[in-house]
């Protein structure tokens, strides 16, 4: 498919018409026309039924349609980079970031940043770590922050922050004959006796908590497992159980929540991903400063 049957392609499939397509692209119904005729002439198979005056996808263009959609947006980024070089305009620094960094540290970054760098155009995206790394290497992000490290070769990376697996609880009040709960830290089999909430083990982290688990010859029998530390947290929060996530996510925890530091301790580290073999821009090591300050004591 040529750029223009693209065009044509997913303005049809937006808008269910040939007029609305027109509309859309700023051309003729008879253009739109014949640019779709040629395309399924090109392809060998039909990509539209027409049904009461509406073009109704086949089963060939709702699969082609996904990775179309990626490929308009990747047309749109060059389009929007190309009139900000030919303006003199700064072009858009791409930041992508897991979910629960996204929270607190990165707001509190770019208070930071902003004053270094008032006017430059921001786009930020939250993914989870191996997601990031390939986009990274993909070029599809200009910094990526993640936990833990990325051996994706096409990636090179720099440490942040170092901080700690910990165990985040309700505080659990005095009671008739047994003290508040004081202890700032706790062991992990105490934690995996009982129902807990973990990380996915997909996610960096998780994937730290099962490699400790079974270094201790711990099976931990009843759990719930969320994709997010954030969603880790707020679920330990409302009395679901105690949450073991990082010390990062941990900081924003309100007097609430108890936050025990785990052991044996299992170090988790913020890192920076760029795109190999390229010099970073200067917005790019002025974020990661700002990050890194932002983060450098963990609760």
């Amino acid at each position: 498919m040529r750029i223009k049957h693209v065009e044509v392609f997913n303005a049809i499939m937006l808008t269910g018409t040939v007029s609305g397509a027109a509309r859309l692209l700023h051309v003729t119904q008879p253009a739109v026309t014949q640019t779709l005729q040629h395309a399924e002439l090109q392809l060998g198979y039909a990509l539209f039924t027409r049904q009461r005056n509406r073009l109704v996808p086949t089963r060939e263009a709702q699969a082609l349609y996904p990775e179309v959609q990626r490929l308009v947006s990747q047309l749109e980024s060059v389009r929007r980079l190309a009139g900000a070089l030919r303006s003199g305009t700064q072009a858009t620094l791409r930041v992508l970031v897991v979910p629960s960094l996204a929270v607190r540290a990165l707001p509190e970054a770019l208070v930071l940043f902003r004053k270094q760098h008032p006017a430059l155009p921001l786009s930020i995206r939250t993914l989870h770590s191996p997601e990031i790394a390939q986009a990274i290497a993909l070029q599809e992000g200009d910094l990526g922050l993640v936990f833990g490290h990325s051996t994706h070769p096409a990636v090179q990376q720099l440490p942040v922050a170092q901080g700690r697996l910990v165990c985040v609880s309700p505080v659990q009040p005095a009671q008739r004959g047994r003290p508040a709960e004081r202890r700032s830290t706790v062991e992990l089999a105490e934690v995996v006796r009982g129902s807990f909430i973990r990380i996915d083990e997909r996610d960096p982290i998780g994937a730290m908590l099962a490699e400790q688990c079974a270094r201790e010859g711990l099976a931990p029998e009843g759990s719930i497992t969320v994709q997010t530390h954030h969603i880790a947290m707020t679920l330990a929060a409302q009395g679901f159980g105690p949450a073991i996530i990082d010390s990062f996510t941990a900081s924003a925890a309100d007097a609430s929540l108890q936050v025990r530091t785990l052991l044996p301790e299992v170090p988790v580290g913020i890192s920076a991903l760029l795109p190999q073999g390229e010099r970073s821009p200067q917005p790019v090591a002025d974020l990661i400063e700002a990050f890194r300050r932002v983060v450098s004591t963990p609760a």
